[in-house]
């Protein structure tokens, strides 16, 4: 494919300057989102002159974005010399799992007690959206249906901010969660397990939505062993 940085085969990436967005910002995500989706595999070569050429901007703020990924362990920068999209670092991935599966606990419990049924149509609303995705065998857009539910649920407990904060910090979460995604299978439970929450909060069961919680952000580091066995040359 084209281009220094692989689109995905449901959206495609621009590869100009858009309006209202920083350079360093839209390079950061060119970069980022690619590495997450696994379209620029771990051991990938970045180079800067063309990842510049191919957004239209100066080397300034590909240099700026690359530090950027640096700080979340996502790129590896020799000075110098090269730069490489980091291996998956699965202790990285599970202090990652044990933050956001604490605060994911709260989140559920605190709309048990309180989520209105507005809320609740919104999170049913990309149920079944990832349930069309599945359906289509679209495994990009599943994802991004996969992360909207959950973002929903922080916004509607009041605590989006932490997206944010959690979102930095899990790259190497987020590929594995990929690679455990491929087989269409999983996705599926992906989607019953989603069900699960959803029918713990309706019966304002908080009891039963940590547990769901639990059930459901587990699978992926459960078979860590397993995923490595399959793409060796992606991990530490």
């Amino acid at each position: 494919m084209p281009g220094v940085l692989p689109n995905s085969d449901s959206s495609p990436r621009p590869t100009r300057r858009e309006r209202g967005i920083s350079a360093v910002q839209q390079v950061y995500d060119g970069i980022r989102d690619p590495i997450i989706d696994l379209s620029l595999p771990p051991g990938s070569t970045i180079s800067t002159s063309e990842v510049a050429a191919e957004f239209g901007v100066s080397q300034t703020p590909v240099r700026e974005a690359l530090l950027r990924l640096s700080d979340e362990g996502l790129v590896d920068i020799f000075p110098q010399s090269r730069t490489l999209v980091s291996l998956i670092d699965v202790q990285h991935a599970r202090e990652v799992h044990f933050l956001r599966l604490s605060v994911e606990i709260e989140v559920v419990r605190t709309l048990a007690r309180a989520i209105a049924d507005e809320g609740m149509a919104e999170l049913k609303a990309w149920i079944e959206r990832q349930i069309t995705e599945l359906n289509a065998g679209n495994q990009t857009a599943f994802k991004l249906a996969d992360n909207s539910f959950h973002e929903d649920m922080f916004r509607l407990a009041g605590v989006r901010g932490l997206t944010r904060l959690i979102d930095t910090r899990r790259g190497h979460y987020d590929r594995i969660r990929g690679l455990y995604l491929m087989e269409q299978e999983r996705r599926v439970v992906v989607v019953e397990e989603h069900q699960a929450i959803i029918a713990a909060l309706e019966a304002r069961d908080e009891a039963a939505a940590e547990a769901a919680v639990r059930q459901h952000l587990g699978k992926s580091l459960a078979i860590v062993d397993e995923i490595r066995e399959r793409h060796l040359g992606f991990f530490l």
